[in-house]
């Protein structure tokens, strides 16, 4: 099975409950083999970003800790997911699958100060994303910015290697194709 290999599905959205069971799981398996290869699979919508960096952490931390983190996303890695995508020594996305990058979204009510306040909070959580994504790709933060302002980019597989977001693109043809349906 997958969790005797170490693999594990993160078929949700980004929550504190998603990202609790990662931990509690991955925990399990850094303390009953330690050293092992650990592969985390992406599909999901993405969600809250403070979650989300307690995995990213997490992630980040096992590999320092001498596990082999593999990271993938088949489906969507959207978001915050396509984020957490990022922690892994290996990355890799299904040739059908799709990355969503755009600026940080956030619910707020309050006070005028209290908003503003959150604004700002904002824009620095936005400066550590761009700085995550600028570090493991060939682009830069202000190619970055200029592509996800005001918009969603939606990034096939094709373009996530091309930019360097994942290291290899998994599935290139179907079986019995006439040709590789990359091309």
């Amino acid at each position: 099975s997958d969790e005797k290999h170490h693999v594990y599905h993160f078929n949700s959205p980004v929550t504190s409950t998603s990202v609790g069971s990662a931990v509690e799981t991955l925990t399990a398996w850094h303390r009953l083999d330690p050293e092992c290869d650990i592969e985390i699979i992406f599909n999901s919508p993405g969600g809250d970003v403070i979650s989300g960096f307690v995995l990213l952490d997490f992630l980040v931390d096992l590999g320092h800790q001498g596990h082999k983190v593999t990271t993938g996303a088949t489906g969507m890695a959207a978001s915050m997911a396509g984020i957490l995508v990022q922690a892994g020594q290996v990355r890799w996305m299904s040739r059908e699958a799709w990355y969503l990058i755009h600026q940080a979204a956030f619910g707020m009510a309050g006070k005028t100060f209290e908003m503003e306040d959150m604004v700002e909070w904002i824009k620095r959580i936005q400066e550590r994303i761009l700085k995550i994504f600028a570090a493991r790709s060939s682009l830069s933060v202000g190619q970055i910015k200029k592509k996800w302002a005001r918009k969603d980019w939606w990034i096939d597989s094709d373009e996530a290697k091309k930019l360097g977001l994942v290291d290899e693109v998994r599935g290139s043809s179907l079986p019995g194709a006439k040709k590789d349906i990359a091309d």
